[in-house]
């Protein structure tokens, strides 16, 4: 099933068969194809890296699309490589840091 979402929104997106190293605001990272194939099969990744929640806010995002949403049941790997992922990489530390380098926050 990971394999087919992952593809299906790479082909969607037009990619191709090459993700270039920042996809959507997402760098490439371990983790970072899980996401893509479990969040994107029906968010935008746009949508999932403008979020910067904590670590704790993502689990409780990835159990709300679980019990409310109707999302797969994660694997227990992918899901921890999901939340390392998001929590590296989507997380409240990182948004700061961008809106620092975006000037918006001193």
């Amino acid at each position: 099933m990971l394999a087919v979402g992952a593809a299906l929104v790479l082909s969607a997106a037009g990619m191709g068969s090459g993700i270039p190293n920042e996809y959507f605001g997402l760098p490439d990272d371990t983790g970072r194809e899980e996401v893509m194939a479990y969040c994107g099969a029906c968010h935008s990744m746009k949508l999932v890296a403008q979020q910067g929640l904590t670590r704790a806010d993502w689990a409780d995002v990835l159990v709300e699309m679980y019990e409310e949403q109707d999302m797969e049941v994660l694997e227990k790997e992918d899901a921890k490589l999901i939340l390392d992922y998001l929590a590296k990489h989507v997380g409240l530390e990182n948004r700061k840091r961008r809106l620092e380098e975006l000037g918006i926050v001193p």
